[in-house]
């Protein structure tokens, strides 16, 4: 890290009264009018470090499942595909009987324009929640009379499926991993919603078996969500949900002196301008288990600070002097911050932010403001 470096000199009485008000401040004014610890109350300097490199945004998942709506299209670069397992482990004597129809049915929310889709089979299992980093496309299910393209539209809430796969998923002589509604055609469009489970009995995907003996049998989704698959790019630092991306800055403290008295201490980090998306712009700061990207402890870690973007202010700032003892007494290589999205899964969003390679006024930094460590020697 580079260092800048500039020294504001106050009057000891004016940091004596700014200590008696400030919480943040180590010092009590008591200790500071007195001079009784050694310390050099007169002098406040500041030091800023600004990250050089090792900084990075880090793929989570390219899965929405905490969402009451499943989303088909493409828009502001990111496209979208419904995806869908259903639960037959409740089938019982189901898996006696002859499937002479079966219907998904898949209400869209609002009245909008129409798309083609294909359904295809998933190639691995479909599981709530799950941190989906891909998606395997296995083979295409056509309606019920082997056509595979399919309209997607407001008046059309139930797709038909072949009778004769869904008995072998009934009978578990298939597997069962789930489906995708892929896009047929990636246009610039509108996105069309579709109620997830989420919504309630009413409303939410199920799929509707007919027997030849005249029974029914309805199956609720054992997992249903929305693949994202982002496709802006950038050089700078993508922080992102939908295809759900973390931003991790590498903390290098070796240059900062940790026999001071710290006042405050600061992480910076800069907006691209005019490059946020979405609505949903609480954020938060940890320091991870582990920095290693490809490591699953780097989603976890020890809580720093909590904020709201707002892109107008140009930059977005943290404290983290409650922090600051255990990121000096870690080492280089095992220090880290990341930068997040609260409630992960949610919705398509994005904010760009400037990397290490941008100017020293951009670059993400560290500020620490302090005063010269006491001297008991004397």
């Amino acid at each position: 890290m580079r260092v800048r470096f500039t020294a504001v000199l106050f009057f000891a009485v004016v940091l004596a009264g700014g200590c008696s008000s400030d919480p943040d401040t180590p010092l009590g004014s008591e200790f500071i009018e007195s001079g009784i610890i050694g310390s050099e109350p007169g002098e406040i300097r500041q030091d800023t470090l600004l990250v050089e490199s090792g900084d990075a945004s880090f793929v989570v998942s390219t899965y929405l499942f905490n969402t009451e709506t499943l989303q088909l299209g493409r828009k502001d670069d990111v496209e979208t595909w419904p995806v869908l397992r259903v639960d037959f482990s409740k089938a019982g004597d189901d898996t006696a009987l002859v499937v002479r129809k079966a219907t998904l049915r898949l209400l869209m929310t609002e009245a909008t324009e129409a798309l083609t889709a294909v359904f295809r089979e998933l190639g691995t299992a479909l599981v709530d929640a799950d941190t989906l980093k891909g998606i395997s496309l296995g083979d295409t299910i056509p309606d019920e009379e082997g056509t595979a393209v399919r309209t997607m539209a407001f008046a059309t809430a139930s797709y038909t499926l072949p009778p004769a796969l869904v008995q072998q998923w009934i009978r578990g002589e298939r597997d069962h991993n789930g489906l995708a509604v892929v896009l047929d055609s990636p246009v610039d469009t509108t996105r069309l919603f579709f109620k997830a489970t989420e919504q309630g009995e009413d409303n939410r995907p199920t799929l509707t078996v007919n027997f030849t003996n005249g029974d029914l049998s309805t199956y609720l989704m054992k997992a249903d969500g929305t693949y994202a698959k982002e496709l802006y790019s950038t050089e700078n630092l993508l922080l992102s949900d939908g295809e759900t991306r973390r931003v991790l800055i590498p903390v290098d403290l070796t240059a900062f002196d940790p026999n001071t008295l710290v006042h405050e201490a600061r992480f910076e980090i800069h907006y691209v301008p005019d490059t946020m998306l979405g609505t949903d712009l609480s954020v938060a700061l940890y320091a991870p288990a582990s920095t290693d990207t490809t490591d699953p402890d780097v989603l976890s870690g020890t809580a720093v600070a909590a904020a709201v973007m707002d892109e107008d202010a140009g930059v977005l700032s943290f404290s983290i002097r409650n922090i600051l003892s255990t990121l000096i007494a870690k080492g280089t290589d095992e220090n880290a911050l990341v930068l997040r999205y609260f409630n992960e899964g949610a919705a398509v969003r994005r904010a760009e932010f400037y990397g290490s390679g941008a100017a020293d006024s951009l670059a993400p930094s560290f500020t620490f403001t302090y005063s010269k460590a006491p001297d008991f020697g004397n």
